[in-house]
């Protein structure tokens, strides 16, 4: 079957299961034996009253002084990072899941954890607190799990494991320390102390320090697949992927293997591998590589969410969105098109099952479907699917602001170039103002992190400005827009050259314009040099953009009597556009 047959097939399977999933979506999901988390009062924090910092909404009844070390550690860390509101509220919903994930002896020794992890945003500003919370809970179980298997007779074994159940983290860390200084220890007996090792450290927040075990336990035995699974996805987290791609691929091959004598066992691992494998060469620019893995991973799930649509409908719809992101940034809009199509079917057949946890995603991928819809021209598509964001958007925001305002406000900023682009300037006045309004209080919260979304608005209202011919002020948000990229240069958690790049290059413009050829050149050639630097690291992603910048430098010299500057400058471009119509 070919790749296109094989999305064809994936896309009409999609329409009938989850008209299937809705149905189901009912029905209570089978009952399952609680466990230790799930069975007792969990503490939680308010995920919406984070203004003056996370407030514990559910104590379950702790010691007073154990729910004062809960909020003030993180807090105080939370502070010293200087998170934004809507990262506070991240923050909270993470704990929540950490805290949920812990035994109840556990939770006085939570606060430096908790701590640990606001702390994360000071070197990761841009850092997914509910992502890493979630596979800190998945890891710190397994470490339970392990923990509690007698391999030898050492009692420093059950102190560990003492250690380790009571969130003492440092004191398991020092423990197995101990234990990986003995002489004459058997080799998968090393390995697995290493093992344990590498996930206490991560459980730490030291990923660092927890890769060297993991490679030292993996070099003892690797043959492991615990071990070597562990090992590849530090190595993947660390974003070291040409070395966890060869791991990852063997990994498949054993998987592969076992899943022949207990499918219902490995299926969904392969699943999973699949979609890992697919960021990984998503990451490396091997995007037909990237689409195999993700089709494969649909394939799978597809499978087994027949029989559990709702144990695996959200793994589809993850895979549908890592493959509608790859084929938009390939500059392959329709079938980008397509995917997301599906994408926003299944979204909102999770949504009737669980509203508040995938509504969310229904707005995040109308807003992606917008964009594309954009591109393409089909305004009143684009426009229909903005709408509808938005009004899912402003009631989460009256639900919970810190949360979502960033949300909201990139819709408006989308919806305001839709306008701009349809000629409605008014309404794409409004949507600008009231998005940059929005953009510029979450930037005087932390600037790192939000600044640049300012920029990119002030440099979308500049090129209405530019239209409306108001030249002086469309000058103004430009300069504004390059200033604020100049400061985050260095310090942002996002590499904002490109929006530089395209900004001077719309300041170029404006000053041609306007008869000031000397600044048109300078803006040009500093968008050039951008857009340079920005291809070799990229030759595929910055052609268009790139060639755009020279054919407005090559007409500029056209009109100030440079013939063979002009020339150059366009041959140039031809070949980049020639190079991006052949990829």
């Amino acid at each position: 079957m070919s790749e296109r047959q094989m999305r064809a097939r994936v896309a009409s399977i999609a329409i009938a299961s989850a008209v299937a999933w809705s149905c189901h979506a009912g029905a209570a999901p089978e009952a399952s034996a609680p466990d230790a988390s799930t069975s007792r009062c969990s503490p939680a924090f308010s995920e919406r009253d984070v203004e003056r910092g996370l407030v514990m909404h559910t104590n379950c009844g702790l010691p007073a002084p154990v729910v004062e070390r809960l909020v003030d550690e993180p807090n105080r860390a939370a502070q010293r990072a200087g998170l934004a509101s809507n990262q506070r509220a991240a923050l909270a919903r993470a704990a929540n899941i950490m805290l949920a994930a812990v035994r109840e002896e556990a939770l006085e020794n939570a606060a430096p954890v908790l701590a640990a992890l606001a702390a994360m945003a000071q070197s990761h500003p841009d850092v997914d607190f509910v992502a890493v919370a979630q596979q800190w809970s998945m890891r710190y179980r397994k470490l339970l799990h392990e923990t509690s298997v007698t391999r030898t007779s050492d009692p420093t074994e059950l102190d560990v494991d003492r250690a380790v159940g009571h969130l003492e983290l440092g004191a398991a860390a020092k423990l197995l320390a101990g234990q990986l200084r003995e002489d004459q220890v058997p080799s998968a007996l090393a390995a697995a102390r290493r093992h344990e090792a590498s996930i206490v450290e991560w459980l730490r927040f030291s990923p660092e320090r927890a890769l060297g075990y993991a490679k030292a336990a993996h070099a003892l035995q690797p043959d492991d697949i615990e071990l070597s699974e562990t090992y590849a996805d530090m190595l993947d987290e660390l974003r070291l992927f040409e070395q966890a791609e060869p791991i990852y691929e063997l990994l498949l091959v054993r998987y592969e293997s076992l899943a022949q004598d207990r499918p219902t066992v490995w299926r969904p691992r392969i699943g999973r591998l699949f979609l890992k494998l697919g960021g990984l060469y998503a990451a490396l620019q091997l995007r037909k590589d990237a689409e195999g893995a993700y089709l494969r991973a649909l394939g799978i799930f597809w499978g087994l969410a027949r029989g559990e649509p709702l144990t695996y409908g959200p793994s589809v719809a993850v895979a549908f969105a890592d493959l509608g992101m790859l084929y938009r940034d390939s500059d392959r809009p329709e079938d980008a098109l397509e995917v997301y199509g599906e994408a926003l079917t299944l979204d909102r057949a999770l949504a009737q099952h669980d509203k508040s946890a995938y509504e969310p995603d229904v707005a995040a991928t109308l807003n992606d479907l917008g964009v594309l819809y954009q591109t393409m021209h089909r305004n009143d598509d684009a426009n229909g699917a903005y709408g509808e964001a938005l009004a899912i958007d402003r009631r989460l925001v009256s639900e919970n602001p810190a949360a979502y305002r960033p949300v909201l406000a990139r819709t408006l900023n989308n919806l305001g170039n839709l306008d701009s682009d349809m000629g409605k300037r008014d309404d794409a006045s409004q949507a600008y103002r009231e998005a940059l309004q929005i953009r510029r209080q979450l930037a005087r919260e932390s600037f790192v992190l939000n600044g640049g979304d300012v920029a990119r608005t002030l440099s979308n209202v500049g090129a209405l400005y530019r239209a409306q011919g108001r030249s002086a002020e469309a000058q103004q948000s430009y300069i504004e827009a390059l200033r604020i990229y100049r400061r985050l240069r260095g310090r942002a958690p996002t590499d904002y050259r490109p929006d530089e790049a395209r900004t001077f290059n719309n300041l170029g413009v404006l000053y041609s314009r306007t008869h000031r050829p000397r600044e048109a050149e300078d803006a040009f050639r500093r968008s050039i040099a951008l857009y340079d630097s920005l291809s070799r690291a990229d030759p595929s992603s910055h052609r268009k953009d790139f060639a755009r910048a020279l054919n407005n430098l090559a007409q500029l010299y056209g009109r100030t009597g440079r013939p063979q500057e002009a020339d150059a400058a366009r041959r140039k471009a031809a070949k980049m556009l020639e190079a991006a119509s052949e990829q």
